[in-house]
């Protein structure tokens, strides 16, 4: 699958250490980055919640991401499903200035956050971190004027600040649980 990819020209990967229990991982490597060069593919990993309780565990965590991915760095190392509980977690573990410091280390070329919440939560957090350089959000044509989901909302709020950031869009047709949708992702320079 990962051959047929590549030779059709897409190049994105996206992983979590969060997904799969821990084991999405290890096979990325086997049959990504140990197969093809570092340069003919784009790397998404995460920091996801569920794997740190404080800030001296995230360097351990990312370090074990690089090794079980197989690299050097990620092109994009997001904090993982940003939502209004989650972020204070992560703001009170420091997490954002960790990740800073990977990026400062050349661990990680672009710097952002997957995120899944309403559009003033996402205000706020854009607000707070400047450095933020790419935002990935589940938007779904279906929710545009959902009011649980905020898909207009959310996007209005990326528009205000697109010349800051590149934005990645999740599942713009079906979302995550339709069965036979497939997730598509899409560089948008939002204009």
């Amino acid at each position: 699958m990962t051959d047929l990819f590549l030779t059709r020209g897409f190049n994105y990967f996206d992983t979590s250490h969060g997904y799969v229990n821990g084991k999405s991982e290890p096979p990325l490597k086997e049959c990504l980055t140990s197969r093809y060069p570092r340069e003919k593919h784009i790397l998404t990993d995460k920091l996801s919640t569920h794997h740190f309780q404080k800030q001296e565990e995230i360097r351990p965590l990312f370090e074990s991401q690089l090794k079980a991915c197989g690299v050097d760095y990620f092109d994009f190392y997001l904090m993982h499903a940003q939502d209004e509980a989650i972020y204070v977690k992560y703001e009170r573990c420091h997490a954002y200035q960790t990740a800073y410091s990977f990026k400062a280390e050349g661990k990680i070329k672009h710097f952002g956050i997957s995120f899944h919440d309403k559009a003033c939560v996402l205000e706020k957090i854009l607000k707070e971190h400047p450095e933020i350089e790419v935002v990935q959000i589940q938007f779904n044509y279906a929710d545009y004027e959902e009011p649980s989901v905020e898909s207009r909302k959310v996007y209005e709020v990326l528009r205000c600040f697109r010349r800051r950031f590149q934005c990645k869009l999740c599942y713009p047709v079906c979302g995550r649980q339709s069965a036979d949708a497939n997730p598509v992702v899409e560089n948008s320079n939002l204009t």
